[in-house]
This record gives C-alpha cells, structure tokens and sequence, in this order.
C-alpha cells in the first residue's frame, strides 16, 4: 500500500507559503503534483498546480493574498503508481485587501469598460460571464496590474462582472 505524502507547512507570511514533502515510506518517489485552492468572494474558486521531481522537497508559492485560507494537496507519483492524497490548511497572515469597487460601462454592443479601486502594485483578476453558475464554473477572465480593462463580450447577452 501506497501512504498518502507528508504534507509540512514550514511557514507563512502575508503573501506566500513554504511547505515541505516527504513520504513515509521505502517507495521510490518520482515526484509530487501538489494544488493549491483558494476562494474569491465565494463566487470563484482558483488553483494553482505545481508539478514538483524528485523525492524530498521544500516549496515556497507567493503571489498569495494576505489572511485568506488556503487548501493545499498533494499526491507523490511513485514506481508503483500514485498515492492518496494528503490535504492541509492554513490562513495567511496579514489583513486582507479590501474588496475592490468595480464599475462596468458599456462602450458599444460587444465591449465594455471596467474601472475599479483598490491598491497599488498588485494583479487583479476580472471575471465576467452571463449567470451567476458560470461565473463559479467557468467564467472568462483576464488579469492587470492596472485599474481598468476593457473587456470584449458576445452581442444581445447582459453579463455579471467580478474583480
């Protein structure tokens, strides 16, 4: 029997996480797929996938957001096959950003102008669709470093947007 990895959360700041894996066993261990989830504004889940060789290793993901949870899980690809997966948690330190204030504009019938405020210096992710089930499942999105996009949508269609 395969064990699931050994998933260590080294540390944490506002903006990253370092966590080590290993595996309790003899196996040979080819490498790890570790993803990472997080949640915006309970409207979209996002992830994260590290593809990681070698047996033994420690990881640091930044570019994350201050005090927000994030899952992590991981399975080891070993000579035998795959193992179980192994899942932790942990909240990032820090105050989280404050939701930014998004104002859409139509220009003409196929795009429209989004504009927001929020803090400097950081990525911002639109994401547009035409119902609320397909701005959790699968909705179109962009990311900028800048306070506005303009956004190509389809003709005839009234669209949700989210930053």
């Amino acid at each position: 029997v395969i064990p699931p990895p050994v998933i260590h959360i080294e540390s944490y700041s506002e903006d990253s996480i370092s966590f080590s894996l290993k595996m309790t066993t003899n196996i040979k261990v080819s490498g790890y797929v570790v993803n990472i989830y997080w949640t915006f504004d309970t409207h979209r889940q996002e992830k994260r996938t590290l593809i990681i060789e070698g047996e033994k290793s420690i990881q640091k993901v930044a570019n994350l957001t201050a005090h927000t949870p994030y899952e992590i899980s991981a399975w080891a690809k070993t000579e035998l096959g795959d193992s179980p997966l192994s899942f932790v948690h942990v909240v990032t330190s820090g105050t989280r950003p404050a939701s930014p204030s998004l104002k859409a504009k139509a220009i003409n019938q196929t795009a429209v102008e989004c504009s927001w405020t929020g803090p400097r210096n950081v990525v911002y992710g639109i994401f547009y669709a035409t119902s609320f089930l397909e701005l959790y499942r699968s909705p179109h999105n962009t990311t900028t470093t800048s306070h506005n996009i303009t956004v190509i949508v389809q003709r005839d269609e009234q669209y949700l947007f989210l930053v």
